[in-house]
């Protein structure tokens, strides 16, 4: 199953351009199975998206990404309202108290000029506490990806990529590849805590066979 597990939406993102039905149709163009939005800070966009990609063959997965003083996060499955710069010792808590995931986003590119406190790679000691990070970011020169993709081998930690969108063009840049097809937060989180899964740029993984994974 090859999901894009970062985008982000106009509906909700100020910084973006992508509308959902773009979205959709960009995503559905390239092949790909399902994508997760992943707003800041708010799932009001990714419900949207999700409302909207029904009945079109494409599953979307809705999380949101969180600032925080230790570097961007991506969380899944969790209700509750967060702030937009966070401590995330904060928000790690909240994550556990409802059983959520929470994964490292670009977390080897530092401080990229945003207006965000923590300037810095995500400390190791971060890295360690997580149920994930993204390896392969869209956004990301593929230095700062190599070495992100290091790290995780290292760290023995899940390995997830996404394009981290914001226009059309990019979506797709960057994907994770899971063994089972999910239809479900929940089926999503249990694939991704079981390590089923591996970041990757499509473009390299167009060059090779890919076994398809058939819904369950």
């Amino acid at each position: 199953m090859l999901v894009d597990l970062h985008v982000h939406t106009n509906r909700s993102s100020y910084c973006s351009g992508l509308s959902p039905q773009e979205l959709i149709e960009k995503a559905l163009r390239l092949g790909l199975d399902a994508v997760a939005v992943t707003e800041h800070s708010t799932h009001r966009g990714a419900q949207i998206a999700y409302e909207m990609a029904e009945g079109s063959g494409l599953v979307v997965f809705r999380g949101i990404e969180v600032y925080t003083d230790k570097g961007d996060m991506l969380v899944f499955g969790m209700s509750s309202r967060v702030g937009t710069d966070m401590d995330f010792e904060e928000l790690y808590g909240m994550v556990r108290a409802e059983g959520g995931l929470i994964i490292a986003a670009h977390p080897t590119r530092g401080f990229w000029g945003h207006h965000r406190k923590y300037k810095g790679e995500t400390p190791l000691e971060v890295l360690r506490r997580l149920d994930g990070m993204e390896t392969h970011n869209g956004g990301c020169p593929p230095e700062r990806n190599e070495r992100a993709v290091e790290l995780a081998r290292e760290l023995g930690i899940a390995s997830v990529g996404g394009s981290d969108a914001h226009m059309h063009y990019s979506v797709g840049k960057c994907v994770t590849v899971l063994e089972r097809f999910c239809r479900s937060e929940e089926e999503l989180m249990e694939e991704l805590r079981a390590g089923r899964c591996r970041g990757a740029y499509l473009e390299e993984l167009e060059r090779e066979p890919q076994p398809r994974v058939l819904p369950r």
